[in-house]
């Protein structure tokens, strides 16, 4: 009985709000996704840069080819986990920086920094440490 007082344009209704909440929240996935793939190129072309290597350097140490690789730097092409996980290994850092979303000036800077240290001795990065140490004393 409960079925006959139902009309069809009810059911209509039920199913098409159902289809605009799936597309909106599938635009939703996929914009995310776009903003995962961006960034992921982003961290890519700004930490080989900060080691002032090219595109052709990464994707030779990679194994990949370096218009494959422009494109994922410019976010234009989706990578596979072993893809990314070589570019990792070529830039010589963990997988997951290649992931940070909020973190990449601050990635940036910080490979410069250490590219810049990677020089020195012992002693006068020790000297260094308490030097940075000193300042954050009274920055804090």
């Amino acid at each position: 009985m409960l079925t006959t007082n139902l009309k069809k344009p009810f059911y209509n209704n039920i199913l098409s709000d159902n289809k605009e909440d799936n597309n909106n929240n599938n635009k939703e996935i996929l914009r995310e996704d776009d903003e995962l793939v961006s960034s992921v190129g982003k961290n890519i072309r700004a930490i080989r840069k900060s080691q002032t290597k090219t595109i052709s350097e990464i994707a030779e140490m990679s194994g990949i080819s370096a218009k494959y690789l422009q494109s994922v730097e410019v976010g234009k092409r989706n990578i596979s986990i072993t893809n990314l996980n070589k570019i990792a290994r070529a830039l010589n850092v963990p997988i997951a920086i290649l992931f940070s979303y909020d973190h990449i000036e601050k990635t940036k800077k910080l490979l410069y920094i250490a590219n810049k240290l990677k020089n020195y001795s012992a002693l006068q990065l020790s000297n260094i440490d308490t030097i940075i140490k000193d300042l954050k004393n009274i920055i804090d």
